[in-house]
């Protein structure tokens, strides 16, 4: 079978399956690929217990060492 152009020729849509046809959602959200509906809470929940100003890891030692006894 030659095509009468070059290239891929696709099907007439009469002839087309439903996977050629294009019969995807519309709706992004309904792929299964978004967000847990408590994710948002989850999320909040961690940074609550954060704390706000986290001192680095060497300041301790940093103060110890450049304090006058």
């Amino acid at each position: 079978m030659s095509a009468p152009n070059p290239g891929r020729q696709s099907p007439e849509p009469e002839q087309q399956s439903n996977a050629q046809a294009g019969s995807t959602s519309t709706n992004t959200n309904d792929q299964g690929g978004g967000v847990d509906k408590g994710s948002e809470q989850n999320s909040d929940d961690t940074k609550s217990g954060l704390a706000s100003n986290p001192t680095h890891i060497l300041q301790e030692n940093a103060e110890k060492s450049t304090s006058k006894k």
